[in-house]
């Protein structure tokens, strides 16, 4: 089994160290409570400590001293008294994920309205660069329009030396 740390030291988001900076002490150990609750530890070591409760009250029937007879009284008030703590600390524990969630969706928000701004400014920039090429490509288009009237007065005068040197003479 693997045990987990639950430090409030190395939390890198934001909202992690937010709810774990502001916690109070009572909040960290409803904290801590109900995640040893809600562990497959407390479950076999609850299930332990049930079984040898049981095992060692059943074998004592047969003597005179009975701790805890059969219907298990004791037994029974010892999970009711657990139940009566164990839901109010998941409750406080509930509502510190409530709390944590509601940060969490802040957080977001927060950066998705960044993220958006950053979209607009690129955006924008990709309209300028694209203003820009457009005008560079006109000014390309009129280059080669003039390169090209240029070239066919150069290729009509050259057809036209031509034309003179193959009249005969006379």
């Amino acid at each position: 089994m693997q045990r987990r740390k639950y430090a409030t030291d190395g939390h890198k988001h934001p909202v992690n160290v937010i709810h774990h900076e502001e916690a109070t002490f009572g909040e960290r150990l409803a904290d801590g409570i109900a995640s040893f609750i809600g562990s497959w530890r407390f479950l076999i070591i609850q299930t332990c400590l049930v079984a040898i409760w049981v095992s060692v009250n059943t074998l004592q029937a047969t003597g005179r001293i009975h701790i805890d007879p059969f219907p298990y009284i004791l037994l029974n008030l010892a999970f009711s008294t657990q139940a009566a703590y164990t839901g109010p600390v998941l409750l406080l524990a509930g509502n510190r994920q409530s709390q944590k969630d509601r940060l969490t969706l802040e957080h977001a928000a927060d950066e998705a309205d960044k993220a958006d701004m950053q979209n607009v400014q690129i955006l924008k920039a990709i309209e300028e660069v694209t203003g820009m090429t457009e005008k560079n490509t006109e000014v390309t288009i009129q280059i080669l329009k003039h390169v090209e009237t240029l070239v066919q007065e150069n290729v009509d005068e050259l057809v036209a030396a031509g034309k003179r040197r193959k009249t005969p003479r006379t």
